[in-house]
Order: C-alpha cells, then sequence, then structure tokens
C-alpha cells in the first residue's frame, strides 16, 4: 500500500535544512578563529568585522533553533499513532495489487486468478 506522508517530507527538509545551518555555524567558527589568530598577532581587528560575526551567530542560532524546533514537531508527528498525517494513495495501491496479480498469474499460468 501507498502512503503519502507530508509529516515525513517536512521532517527530511528540516534535517536538510538543519545540516546546512550546522555548515553556517561551522564557518562562522573558523571566521572567529580566524579574528583571534589575527588579534593574537597584533593585527588592527575592526569591530565592525567583530559585530558582523556576532550578528551572523545571533541569525544562525535562531534558525538553528527554528529548524530544530519544526523537526521535532515532525518527529511528534510521526510517532503519535494513526498514519501519522499520511494520507492513502488508492491509484498507486491499485496499481500496486494489479501488478502483484499480474506476478501471480504469469508464476502459476493459472487462468482461475481474477481480473
Amino acid at each position: 500500500m501507498t502512503l503519502n506522508t507530508p509529516a515525513l517530507d517536512d521532517e527530511a527538509r528540516a534535517e536538510e535544512l538543519l545540516l546546512s545551518v550546522q555548515d553556517s555555524l561551522r564557518d562562522l567558527r573558523n571566521a572567529f578563529k580566524a579574528l583571534k589568530e589575527r588579534a593574537d598577532m597584533g593585527e588592527d581587528v575592526k569591530g565592525a568585522e567583530i559585530k558582523s560575526n556576532f550578528r551572523d551567530l545571533g541569525t544562525v542560532l535562531v534558525n538553528c533553533q527554528k529548524l530544530e524546533t519544526t523537526l521535532a514537531e515532525a518527529r511528534q508527528k510521526r510517532g503519535s499513532g494513526g498514519h501519522g498525517g499520511a494520507v492513502l494513495d488508492l491509484d498507486a495501491a491499485r496499481a500496486e495489487v494489479r501488478c502483484a496479480l499480474g506476478r501471480i498469474r504469469a508464476c502459476c499460468r493459472a487462468g482461475s486468478v481474477s481480473e
């Protein structure tokens, strides 16, 4: 039987976006590390650079929290019993049954399997 599962699609999308946010966090960590190294070497680090990185960090953290919440909600929907928001695709189920019956007919060479 074929099920369309919006909750699983939402979950997959949220996981994909969360990986992207994690990449952004890694990039920001590297940027802060580079700024620290520059400052440790006595190079002049502008306050604007630091403020910009902190602003970006705040944005990424907010996005990360939102995605984690979305992911938790999608997982909760999936685990809440029933079909987890799944919708029955009757046309696809019908096609699967027809295909299975066709294989049975071919295998058994029986004309007694109903159409």
